[in-house]
């Protein structure tokens, strides 16, 4: 049975991965590589100097250290560009292209050992123990690059043998072929699997950042989004605006109706606000019955307009727990945070000492 709910359960995660875009099979293939990148890197740091350290099995065929000395410590160059090259440049296909390079340096190095051992009969077992290497790190990789690396490794030891004459290739091969497959199929299914995790994780990090009553965001998205007294995801020189509303009278409402009315005036403003807001903009609950909206590519005065019909709308409505009003503060956003939210919060000041239910531009 439990077999049988395993592979329902790839069944399921297969079909949930085949529906994701472009965009979103590229931010879930960067959060595995964020996730496993120190551990394969580390595993890779360890198998070097595990290979420079068969120097002391070639003793054991040669007898002495000499002919393969060069050839086992040249991983160490190898270490040093990859050191150099992920040092700066952070991007999951670098990362993933230097985890290979590093690997498939460790093999080139090993083919290179072999050619000066006089008994190259181990071959077979050296290019097994190094299905470890991509076994690691595929933990980064996109399953089409685990496909790749065991096909170069193969064509490595194969165009390689006319140099090193391998006294059991075929031994060689017929191993390596069923190591290959059970490596890629390994990572199709740690792919999976991590997809589970991926799905898990999105969604705490969405009740992070959600206000349960409202079910918009809460200020802790809005930390996230003020970087250095400014917007990260606004680009420079594009028109953004801020928006401030208040319920009028809420505490009224609270007073006369009961909280339970309260929350569900609550939850009215913030469905509606979701419902009449685009997609790239930002619905947050500031605090009590405070929320702010932030609109992305949106000059002030379409941004005004916007707000002005969402006050009449709520003015007018017919189906809200309670009848209610809403004072608006907007402005532009100039590039400084504080400076707008300050701006913002001197608008709708504005707008509810001059009589509410209105929207007021500073």
């Amino acid at each position: 049975m439990r077999l049988v709910e395993g592979i329902k359960d790839l069944v399921a995660l297969y079909h949930d991965y085949k529906t994701m875009n472009k965009d979103e099979k590229a931010d879930f293939y960067q959060a595995k590589c964020d996730y496993y990148q120190k551990y394969v890197e580390l595993s890779l740091i360890a198998g070097c100097f595990s290979s420079v350290a068969y120097i002391f099995s070639d003793y054991l065929l040669n007898g002495t250290f000499l002919p393969t000395l060069v050839s086992r410590c040249s991983i160490i160059v190898f270490m040093i560009i990859f050191f150099a090259i992920t040092h700066f440049s952070k991007k999951r296909s670098v990362l993933v292209f230097m985890d290979y390079f590093l690997g498939h340096a460790m093999v080139i190095a090993t083919i290179w050992s072999i050619y000066h051992l006089e008994d190259k009969v181990h071959a077979s077992e050296g290019f097994i123990i190094m299905n470890l290497i991509w076994i690691t790190v595929g933990f980064v990789a996109k399953p089409r690059e685990v496909v790749i690396s065991t096909v170069v490794f193969l064509l490595e030891i194969i165009l390689t043998y006319p140099i090193n004459h391998y006294p059991n290739l075929d031994i060689i091969l017929a191993l390596e072929i069923p190591c290959g497959l059970a490596v890629i199929l390994s990572h199709c299914l740690l792919m999976l699997y991590f997809l589970d995790h991926y799905r898990i994780q999105q969604k705490l990090e969405l009740a992070m950042i959600t206000d349960p009553l409202t079910q918009v965001y809460n200020r802790h998205l809005l930390e996230r989004i003020v970087y250095k007294n400014a917007l990260r995801d606004v680009p420079e020189g594009q028109h953004a605006s801020i928006a401030m509303l208040d319920i009028d009278f809420f505490k009224k409402i609270n007073d006369e109706h009961g909280h339970y009315t309260g929350d569900l005036t609550l939850l009215y403003i913030g469905q509606k606000l979701s419902g009449q807001t685009h997609d790239d903009d930002y619905v947050i609950r500031y605090g009590g019955e405070e929320f702010v909206i932030i609109f992305k590519n949106c000059d002030v005065n379409h941004a005004c307009a916007r707000m002005e019909q969402f006050r009449q709308e709520i003015e007018n409505a017919k189906d809200t727990p309670v009848p209610f009003t809403v004072s608006i503060g907007v402005s532009h956003y100039n590039g400084d945070y504080s400076k707008t939210i300050q701006n913002v919060d001197a608008a709708l000041y504005k707008a509810k000492n001059t009589g509410r239910n209105k929207v007021v531009v500073i």
